[in-house]
């Protein structure tokens, strides 16, 4: 490639590679740059079935379900959930006709190309930073019901113990996994103090299990502004990363295609609603922080309770400011007053607060 590319992306995980991948395929010249391109994921990918872009070929969904949440009650979700093939995704998204370096870059110095930071978090950002972590395992389908959230403690742990849920879900026609979440800490409970509950569930119910098949923990937010002049991010580094849930890869993907329509019209890919959803949602993350486990499960009560369009618009991978505010606010109108308070203390900016 001679010249500046139309588009710089750094980084090629999921977000990163989906961009490239779509922003070529499109005709835009694109430059990426990532040590490790070629480098294999790992982790289990999950999204809502009808978030799933339709330029994605079949072979990329392992498993799909209708699993159900457990608060204070159940609640069915009546939404399709899917687990994807981890290694049929990258494998559908070729860079070809993309120019990668195999080295580290920086968003300054690429000579007018619009640049998009995909890199994840710099280490040093995440001292302090509400993190999500969890401990998983496979066992043979059917072992265990399908879940997308059990709030109720794990056998042994306290109910005023800092709360974590049992996410039990299909990957494939022989496999569900069982993983033991904190979705939210600062600090978050350790992988290890999530394994010892998960093995207490497995143990209550006589399943047995092999090791550890996924550890998690990452960062649920990044410091520092999500766009600038000629640039934006992806992922942590941008307003695709659901701060309250965790989801990243719907939002991603349906990012790519956005972000060539952008580029192509010379916006920023990071419009001000995507900003101002972000902010919102990184809100409900804090409110979440200040809430106890009691809390948190009268909560999810109070959410999973809502009207359908409120539920599915928090958790959509993307969706306008307006659409979260009013899940927020159908929140705090049905939440009892305590809850209510936490959720207005975590909206209100601190200067604004009536000091007494």
């Amino acid at each position: 490639m001679s010249g500046a590319p139309d588009l710089v992306v750094l980084g090629l995980g999921p977000a990163g590679r989906a961009l490239a991948h779509r922003a070529a395929a499109s005709g835009l010249t694109v430059r990426a740059f990532d040590p490790a391109p070629d480098a294999r994921w790992r982790r289990t990918f999950g999204l809502w079935a009808d978030e799933l872009p339709p330029w994605l070929p079949d072979g990329v969904v392992a498993a799909v379900s209708s699993p159900q949440v457990v608060a204070r009650t159940r609640h069915d979700l009546r939404r399709e959930y899917a687990v994807l093939d981890v290694n049929a995704l990258q494998d559908a998204l070729p860079l070809d006709d993309v120019e990668v370096r195999a080295e580290r870059a920086e968003r300054d110095g690429h000579a007018g190309a619009f640049v998009v930071d995909a890199r994840g978090p710099a280490p040093s950002d995440t001292s302090g930073v509400p993190r999500q972590t969890a401990a998983g395992v496979l066992v043979p389908a059917g072992a265990h019901e399908e879940l997308w959230m059990d709030w109720r403690p794990a056998p042994g742990v306290p109910d005023a113990a800092p709360a974590s849920f049992l996410y039990a879900v299909r990957v494939s026609d022989e496999a569900v996994l069982l993983e033991e979440t904190c979705l939210a800490g600062a600090p978050a409970l350790t992988v290890e103090e999530l394994e010892v509950r998960l093995q207490a569930r497995l143990a209550e119910r006589s399943i047995e299990a092999g090791a550890l098949y996924e550890r998690v923990d990452f960062p649920l937010l990044a410091p520092g502004p999500r766009r600038g002049r000629g640039w934006c991010g992806v992922g942590v580094r941008g307003t695709t990363l659901h701060p309250a849930t965790g989801y990243s890869v719907a939002g991603s993907l349906a990012f790519a295609d956005d972000a060539v329509a952008a580029l192509r019209a010379a916006r920023n890919p990071v419009g001000a609603d995507a900003v101002a959803a972000h902010r919102l949602r990184a809100a409900a993350l804090h409110a979440l922080l200040g809430m106890s486990a009691p809390e948190q499960r009268d909560f999810f009560e109070v959410f999973f309770g809502l009207p359908d369009r409120h539920v599915r618009a928090f958790l959509a991978g993307r969706s306008p400011a307006t659409t979260n505010a009013a899940a927020m606010a159908a929140a705090f109108v049905a939440a009892p007053w305590g809850l209510r308070r936490r959720l207005a203390r975590a909206v209100t900016p601190p200067g604004s607060r009536r000091r007494r």
